[in-house]
């Protein structure tokens, strides 16, 4: 019953920040307090601008999904009182220059965020992905974790906990360490985990991943992870 209590509240709350526009703003003031004795939560919306990151069976384009749940998450984090960053605060890549090569954009945008992240005082890193593979059968959210610090297996653990009992779609998956060749996973020492959040390959899920709504449901399963992560792991 707590559980149910909590998610309505915390819809309702992703409600009232998407009725004001204040999901359009990088900050998010903080009600029920000063944050100071937490870490901040450093929300990472995958690819943008010249990266638009998967592309849909249906031509969905993943770089925009992947804001709007971010920016979720970004408002139900500052309601709650819980510091919070976002790398990617609009529809733009990061420190993109026009007249470089896209590999050369790629590596100043991914520096980016790993510069953001170590400059926040005690980091958590979380970032939003979305999931694509040949065979369109595969469903369900994934979390991988950062091998270089313990405690992101932990936040990864719970939070795909939250996610397969809040969507509840018979997603069986487990937290994963991420592939080694991922640079942000390899580089940054702080508690670090990838969310995707579902598969753009699969007909079903792409269509639920267009759908505003659908992209508030994930953001309370994500949020509700990782305030459940600090309350049994208090830092």
């Amino acid at each position: 019953m707590k559980g149910k209590w909590m998610c309505a509240i915390l819809c309702a709350a992703t409600g009232v920040f998407f009725l004001f526009g204040l999901l359009t703003s990088p900050t998010v003031v903080h009600v029920f307090g000063n944050g100071e004795s937490l870490p901040v939560l450093v929300i990472d919306a995958g690819h943008g601008g010249f990266d638009g990151g998967a592309v849909g069976v249906n031509g969905t384009s993943e770089q925009d999904i992947n804001l709007s749940i971010s920016r979720s998450v970004q408002a139900l984090s500052g309601f709650f009182g819980y510091p919070v960053t976002m790398t990617r605060s609009d529809e733009q890549a990061l420190d993109y220059q026009q007249g470089r090569s896209v590999r050369e954009n790629k590596v100043a945008d991914i520096k980016a965020r790993e510069r953001i992240t170590n400059e926040v005082k005690n980091p958590i890193f979380l970032s939003i992905h979305l999931n694509k593979f040949e065979d369109p059968k595969y469903f369900g959210a994934q979390v991988f974790y950062s091998k270089n610090n313990e405690q992101s297996q932990t936040l990864a653990e719970k939070m795909q906990e939250t996610l397969i009992s809040g969507i509840q779609n018979h997603n069986i998956r487990r937290a994963k360490p991420a592939a080694a060749g991922i640079y942000l996973m390899k580089k940054l020492q702080c508690p670090a985990i990838i969310v995707e959040c579902g598969f753009l390959s699969n007909p079903q899920e792409e269509q639920l991943l267009c759908e505003v709504e659908y992209h508030k449901r994930l953001a309370v399963c994500i949020f509700h992870g990782y305030q459940t992560y600090l309350n049994e792991n208090p830092i």
